[in-house]
């Protein structure tokens, strides 16, 4: 189409690699790129590229270095975003007539080191593919090489999104244990107590979170121990399937394994940022069929483990990019195993956190002037709490965890019983996945057809248009009359699927 530059928006886990991959085959043999340059932002990436490469017979150098070259027997380095910052010059002769993969693009920021030296070395490339599952950013950066409207929102080229990619098929879905209690901590001289069920922001919110999830807690432990009773009976039908922990720092991490380890009776896999065999333990564990990996901020983007089905997040971030990432750990479709696939995450019943479950489905527009119609919470709150408890300035008291209080599943809280007096928490194991799954199963049961697929869009536009009305004031017959205009229809009746599609992004934008 002419495009020299563009944005995919996939949700993780949905294959952008390999869709990536097929296009590079394409501009190679088709649109007389000559070589492929894939950036990513992690080292242990770069062998996971080399490796999906070689599945299309492309050859892809994961050691390259500068002052090497590229070997004739290569199509294609694959370095890091910090490569390229070190010597944007090299990369530019290099990115003459290539075809330029950016993988999770949202690292690089204009104005910043990374996203200055991209443009530098890759605006004269032939052509340049930005990927991202989450193509936003906590500060008000724009991003390289994707496009904005007026608006200052993002605007990619072709979005997939989490909830489609359930209805295909091609992600799981993720229901969500909320656990809830009180916590209390000394602070210049004061006790603060509090629950869950308060809204917090700043250090507040993050200090009772890591109360709360501190090993000795108490608040902790019953939250582990009924996430590994899930993996138990999980493994029941997938018998390698394992859980991921992600934890706030090193010594959290260290300490939380050594608690799961007693609740388990099997040691688990930790994955430190500092440790040189970090991305030989990811892989190890990948191919493995042990039960459990505990990390901190190594286990995240472009990791592929499809036999993650459970999940523990006790870390005191609370972004949407972090959590988000995350999740697509968990939603990657096991292709041999039979029947519904559902992941399970387990997670305090912090409102900040029970928001980003809710709204996971949710496409969200990177937006590079803050709107007062968009919620800012929890941006703030980017890197949690740093000071640890033992820290002069406060230190924890207690905390009690008072078990499951929700079920969150595609965004809604499930009242999954029949009995509504009778706590979640005391519902049996088989039988709440049983209901989970009867759920999931009534939504991607059978292929909907074209007019089935119609009338849920025709639903979603009218309750769009009926929050843009009350947003506008503006009447009914006008908003559908401007967006008539906008897509040069005569009526919404006359519309294809893909137009359909078209509308419910556009009033999405507009709200």
């Amino acid at each position: 189409m002419g495009e020299k530059a563009i944005l995919w928006e996939a949700t993780p886990g949905a294959g952008k690699t390999t869709a990536a991959l097929q296009l590079c085959l394409h501009q190679i043999e088709e649109a007389g790129s000559k070589n492929i340059v894939i950036v990513v932002p992690t080292t242990h990436l770069k062998q996971q590229w080399a490796t999906s490469a070689a599945r299309f017979n492309i050859d892809i150098d994961n050691n390259y270095r500068t002052k090497w070259g590229l070997g004739r027997d290569y199509d294609g380095p694959a370095v890091t975003y910090q490569q390229v910052a070190n010597n944007p010059a090299s990369f530019r002769a290099l990115a003459k007539n290539a075809v330029v993969v950016l993988d999770e693009i949202h690292h690089a920021g204009v104005g910043h080191m990374w996203g200055e030296a991209l443009e530098t070395a890759f605006t004269p490339a032939r052509f340049v593919l930005a990927l991202s599952g989450t193509a936003f950013r906590s500060d008000n950066s724009a991003i390289p090489f994707v496009s904005y409207n007026d608006s200052g929102e993002s605007r990619p080229d072709y979005v997939y999104g989490y909830s489609q990619a359930i209805e295909d098929g091609v992600c799981r879905p993720i229901a969500f244990f909320t656990y809830g209690g009180e916590v209390a901590w000394m602070e210049a001289g004061e006790t603060v107590e509090t629950g869950f069920t308060e809204d917090l922001f700043g250090s507040m919110a993050a200090r009772r979170l890591r109360v709360a999830l501190e090993p000795d807690s108490g608040w902790v432990e019953p939250m582990i121990q009924d996430a590994h009773k899930m993996l138990v009976e999980t493994r029941r039908t997938h018998p390698d399937a394992g859980g991921l922990l992600v934890a706030a720092d090193q010594e959290h991490a260290r300490s939380l394994a050594k608690l799961l380890s007693q609740i388990s009776g099997t040691v688990p896999t930790v994955v430190l940022s500092d440790d040189p065999e970090a991305s030989k333990k990811i892989k190890q564990f990948g191919n493995s069929s042990s039960e459990w990996i505990v990390a901190c901020n190594m286990v995240s983007e472009g990791v592929d483990i499809p036999r993650l089905r459970v999940g523990v997040y006790a870390t005191t971030i609370s972004t949407k990019m972090y959590f988000r990432q995350f999740l697509g750990r968990m939603v990657r479709v096991t292709p041999d195993l039979s029947g519904v696939q559902v992941a399970y995450v387990y997670l305090p019943a912090d409102p900040r956190l029970k928001r980003l479950a809710q709204e996971v489905e949710s496409e969200i527009a990177h937006v590079l002037k803050r709107r007062p119609d968009l919620d800012w919470r929890n941006e703030a709150d980017s890197s949690g709490d740093t000071a640890e408890p033992g820290d002069p300035a406060w230190s924890a008291l207690y905390s009690s965890n008072s078990g499951l209080d929700a079920v969150i599943l595609g965004g809604q809280q499930l009242a999954l019983f029949d009995d509504p007096a009778l706590a979640p928490s005391a519902q049996p194991l088989d039988m709440m996945q049983a209901k989970i799954r009867q759920k999931v199963e009534e939504r991607v049961a059978e292929p909907l057809t074209l007019s089935e697929k119609k009338e849920n869009l025709a639903k979603r536009i009218t309750g769009l248009v009926g929050r843009y009305h009350f947003k506008t004031k503006m009447p009914y017959p006008e908003i559908h009359g401007m967006l008539n205009r906008r897509q040069g229809v005569r009526s919404q009746a006359t519309c294809t699927l893909e137009q359909l599609e078209k509308r419910v992004t556009m009033l999405q934008k507009l709200l």
